[in-house]
């Protein structure tokens, strides 16, 4: 006999006659059922075997079977389940027959009007015909490994009336410039670059290299102010350096 592809479940049904069952006993009977399909229908009775399919040693299945018996059928030394017995022997009466039909030229109205899905259930069951359902189609593998590009990036000239944003000043504000400073770092900023004609890619982070320059000149300038140390007599600063060297005749 052929086998089909896929079986059918009624999850209420099947729910609904073994809400009794344990955990254990119920991966048993899945498995049973799964076994009986891909052998036409049938497992052998055989205690070894049957412990083997089911993962179980022969004492736990023996214990088992006790449960499962009441759905089961045992006939000539081999097992099944009425229910899917008979939607077994539906599946392959109609799986015949399409083939029949195909070898007389009718393949083609056989697969319009009879798919798979319909090939392997097309006589509607009892409601407590209790057998798995179809697995589902698996899905299309996609490559997880492929990063999703990333949109290029232009550069652009600054607006015409560009104004820092409040992003901008919350970066001069940790920089600790005060409001005034923002500003005139503002016009000076937006000047200098509409003349030059800059582009940038991100003007953001150009306003922060323009605040951290700022800053750096700015440091630079005062250690250059205070660098010389106040001597007595001549006073402080550069003047006074001026004036002491020129007593010692040393040249700048």
């Amino acid at each position: 006999m052929s086998k089909a592809p896929s079986m059918p479940m009624y999850w209420d049904a099947y729910i609904a006659d073994t809400t009794h069952l344990t955990t254990l006993e119920h991966g048993a009977y899945m498995l049973l059922l799964g076994a009986m399909w891909r052998r036409n229908g049938w497992v052998p009775d055989d205690e070894k075997d049957l412990a083997r399919i089911l993962g179980l040693t022969v004492g736990k299945w023996k214990r088992v079977r006790e449960r499962l018996s009441p759905f089961l059928m045992f006939e000539n030394g081999e097992i099944s389940q009425k229910n899917l017995l008979k939607i077994w022997k539906n599946t392959q009466e109609k799986i015949a027959k399409n083939k029949e039909n195909g070898a007389k030229g009718g393949r083609a109205a056989a697969i319009k009007n009879n798919d798979l899905g319909q090939a392997n259930a097309t006589e509607t069951l009892k409601p407590n015909a209790t057998i798995p359902e179809p697995e589902p189609e698996p899905e299309e593998k996609r490559d997880t490994n492929v990063s999703p590009k990333k949109p290029v990036r232009r550069a652009m000239s600054l607006p015409d009336d560009w104004v820092p944003s409040e992003k901008n000043i919350q970066d001069a504000h940790a920089k600790d410039f005060t409001d005034l400073e923002i500003q005139n770092e503002a016009d000076k900023f937006r000047d200098y670059h509409l003349a030059k004609g800059t582009t940038f890619k991100d003007w953001d982070a150009g306003w922060r290299t323009w605040l951290r320059n700022t800053r750096k000149f700015s440091a630079n300038s005062r250690v250059v102010v205070g660098a010389f140390p106040q001597t007595s007599g001549f006073g402080g600063g550069i003047a006074g350096e001026v004036a002491r060297r020129r007593a010692a005749g040393v040249g700048f």
